[in-house]
Formats: C-alpha cells, structure tokens, sequence
C-alpha cells in the first residue's frame, strides 16, 4: 500500500503547486490594478510596489491553500478515475477507504500548512502592507494630497492648498473645512505649513503656520476666532486607503497574543470583544477546511466515467466552494447575532461540510450511486429554455 500511497500523492501534489500558482495570481489581479494605478498615475517606484505585493499574498493564501487542495484532489484522482487506474485498484482490493488514507495525510499536511499562514504570516504580512502603504504616502505627498485643487480624500474634511513643494513637504495658502467634530465645525486658514510622517502612530501630520481657526458652537450659539503661530492636523492613512487596518494595528493586523490581550482587555471594561474574537477564531478554524474538502473532493472524484460525468465533480466542486463560503458568512452574521456561541458558529460549516464529505465517502465505499438528481433536473431544464429561446434554422434562413 505504501507504493499506491506515494504515487496517488504524487498525482495530487503536481495539479496543487499548479491551481495555487493559478489561483493566487487570480485573486491578485484585484489588487495589482490599484497597484499599477499607483505606479503610472502616482509615480511610485516598482520596489515599494513589489513590497506591497509580497506582503499582500500571506493573506490570499488562507483562501487559496484549501482551495486548491480541493481542486487538486479533483484533478488528481479523476485523472486515475478517466485512465481506469481506479477500477484495477477496487480490482485488487483496494477500498475507498484505503484511497483517503494518503489523502488525508496530504490535508493534515495543507491544514497546517494553512494554519501556518493564517495564524502567524498573514498577521504578518498586513503588517508589513501598513508599514509600507505608510512609507509610499510619506514619500509621495501628491497620493494625499493635490496641490490648488479641492481634495476631499479624508472623511468629514475638505482640503485646499495652493502651493505643494515636492521635496521637502512645504506647503502655502492652506483652506480646511473640518467637520470632524460634529457640533463644532472649524474653518482653518494658514499662510503655510509642512507635511511630516510620525513613523511612531503611523500617521502624517500636516503643521500648520501663521493661521486662524474660526469654530462655531451649535450647542451654545457661540463663534471663536483663534489665531495660531504653529498648529497640527493629524491625518488617517486607512481614510486613503479606504480600508480600515492596513494602517494601525486593527484585528487583522495583530498578533495572537495582543488580540488575546484585546480581547481580556475589552471584557474586563464590559466592552464586546467580538471583533477581535471573530478574527481570532477564523484564524484557527478555517484551515480545516483542508479536512472537509478532502473528504467531498475524493467523494466527487470517484464518479464512475460516463457521458459528461467526468467534468460533474467540477461542476459540483464549484458548487460546493461556493456554499462552503456562503455558509462562512452567514456563520459569521449568527455569530454577531449570538456573541456567546462565536466559536460554534465559526466552527459550524467545517462541520457540516465534513458531515457531508463523510456521507459521500460511505456511499462510494458501499456502491451506492451519488445522485444529483435535483440538481440534474435544473440544468436539464436550463438546457430545454435554452434550446427553445434559440431561432432555429428554418426562422433565420
């Protein structure tokens, strides 16, 4: 057995390396047309681009590693299904049962692996984003900021400036219109000022010089007028990137022991630690996923040949994916609905989709035929709308 073993592995681990080359430079694409953007439009050198991309793929391949896997169990056996390998196999003795047990050794291997990643390099790795992301804006101030034009890429603010150096940050003739505070709107006038980077609170600071702040107070009816010789704005990096966490250290950003230590923290001052639990609890439960995958991709392979059953596992594979990651989410809002049972509930489609590859695998070791009839029936009667919605030959001749 152990000969079989190694050679199913090995038609396993090629179509893996493959569809996670495939796979994670599919979910890239998204990103890297921001990215280009950058290069083309901002100016901003290739090496800071490589950077951000390098620190971007930890966190893809949470999602790619299982999916792949699955896709490669699918490849790997239904090749040896379409070759008649397997049939000499079950000739010889050799059990469904006795199939998973290499493959099991492969998702064991995957669920680690993706373990790896989700805990420890994808922390990591958005981390490193937020740390880069902050040395592109503070070299190039033109991706925050334009000069005499009016720049509204921070919430609640309007910006002008009529004059940008761009070596040295300076700016002159400044307007804001901040309404951050709700009740008390400010109007902000200065003649000049610097752009700085605190590298500490991963934030820029625009320092005003020679100005005026004129503040009304809708609570009380009253307005102020104060002038400044020196005062400071801070500004957000996640408002420009418009995504909250690649900036400060948000949940995705944190190590496990700091959100272990949010998560104390926000209990002992009667807060809702949901937050950093749900990314907590994802982070060691979605690896499983390697398992469930594993049992329905052998499950789905193991179709006999016949017309068009060799491509039904992929056809279904797609169709399982996706519910697997609808069920994630709608996990997910159950959990928010019931904070107290988050770990059920993050935990719940990795058991429902294993009770599922369980289910398969024992109907395939006890011959019994897998039927899709509903789902059959669907797309037989997609076909029929199809064919009928269709003009024929005689109508466009």
């Amino acid at each position: 057995m152990s000969i079989i073993n190694r050679y199913l592995q090995r038609e396993i681990l090629l179509p893996f390396f493959y569809a996670l080359v495939v796979l994670v430079f599919i979910l890239l694409l998204g990103q890297l047309f921001k990215i280009v953007n950058m290069v083309v439009s901002e100016g901003v050198r290739v090496w800071d681009v490589v950077r951000l991309v390098l620190a971007l793929i930890p966190k893809i391949l949470t999602m790619a590693l299982p999916i792949s896997f699955f896709f490669a169990v699918l490849v790997g056996l239904g090749r040896m299904v379409g070759d008649g390998e397997v049939v000499a196999l079950k000739a010889a003795g050799v059990s469904p049962y006795n199939l998973f047990k290499p493959v099991l050794q492969l998702a064991l291997a995957c669920t680690f692996m993706t373990m790896l990643v989700s805990a420890w390099l994808a922390p990591w790795g958005m981390r490193q984003v937020r740390q880069v992301t902050f040395e592109i804006l503070q070299e190039k101030v033109t991706l925050a900021l334009r000069s005499q034009s009016l720049n509204l890429a921070f919430p609640g603010m309007a910006i002008y400036m009529g004059k940008i150096n761009r070596e040295n940050g300076r700016v002159a003739e400044v307007f804001i219109e901040d309404r951050r505070h709700g009740d008390h709107p400010q109007t902000i006038t200065a003649l000049e000022g610097v752009i700085v980077g605190d590298r500490s609170s991963s934030t820029l600071l625009l320092q005003l010089e020679n100005g005026t702040i004129h503040e009304y107070d809708s609570s009380q009816e009253s307005y102020r007028v104060t002038d400044f010789s020196q005062y400071r704005i801070n500004f957000d990096i996640s408002d420009l990137l418009g995504e909250e966490g690649q900036v400060k250290l948000k949940n995705r950003a944190m190590s496990n022991s700091d959100l272990l230590r949010k998560i104390a923290l926000r209990k002992r001052e009667g807060g809702d630690p949901f937050g950093a639990q749900s990314t907590l609890y994802e982070r060691f439960t979605q690896p499983f996923s390697c398992l469930a995958f594993a049992l329905l991709g052998l499950a789905l392979a193991l179709v006999p040949v016949r017309s068009g059953a060799r491509f039904q596992g992929f056809v279904f594979g797609l169709i399982f994916i996706l519910a697997y990651y609808l069920t994630s989410m709608v996990t997910e809002y159950l959990a928010e609905w019931q904070p107290s049972l988050v770990l059920f509930f993050f935990c719940l489609p990795n058991l429902i989709f294993l009770s599922l590859g369980a289910f398969l695998l024992y109907m395939k070791q006890r011959e019994a035929e897998i039927s899709f009839g509903s789902l059959n029936k669907i797309v037989t009667l997609v076909k029929n709308c199809c064919s009928l919605l269709r003009p024929s030959r005689n109508q466009t001749s």
